[in-house]
């Protein structure tokens, strides 16, 4: 086992049909469906994933495509400074800063399997660097580029580096 814990999957949770939105302040906005994300480069890293409730799930491996090559396609406006990145369940989306975003992976693997729904499959968002584990939005449904800085007043919004 991969060593992360398993978490109950919200009902509002559907992989069916998933497709990845990018949105806001893009001159193309766009949606990549898991055969569009297969058709682009991936990268694998492993790394130790420490979470702020004292549990390390250690030497994990994730393959993905980096979120940058994907804002590319999206074409962010000059004035994009921030995006949020929302989860399928409706109620967290966390806030980066767009240049942070832009090194994060969008995982589709782990340890060289299909990303479980149970580990946030099909698509987690998994900054690299330092970070905290709330940052690794599970389920991502969509990514929202801002030119202003979230305020974390609209529902239940994570500021992940956001000063």
């Amino acid at each position: 086992m991969n060593g992360l814990p398993e978490h109950a999957v919200p009902d509002e949770v559907e992989t069916e049909d998933w497709a990845l939105a990018i949105r806001g302040s893009v001159g193309n906005p766009r949606t990549f469906d898991a055969a569009d994300l297969a058709d682009l480069p991936t990268e694998t890293f492993s790394e130790d994933f420490d979470c702020e409730a004292g549990w390390v799930a250690e030497g994990l491996s994730w393959r993905g495509v980096r979120v940058g090559d994907l804002l590319a396609r999206a074409e962010p406006s000059p004035e994009s400074q921030f995006a949020l990145v929302h989860a399928m369940d409706g109620d967290y989306a966390c806030a980066f800063p767009l240049d942070r975003l832009e090194s994060a992976v969008l995982a589709l693997e782990l340890d060289g399997e299909p990303l479980p729904i149970e580990h946030g499959g099909p698509a987690r968002l998994v900054p690299t660097g330092d970070g905290d584990c709330w940052e690794s939005v599970k389920w991502v449904a969509a990514i929202q580029l801002t030119v202003g800085r979230p305020d974390g007043t609209a529902g239940e919004i994570a500021l992940g580096g956001v000063d």
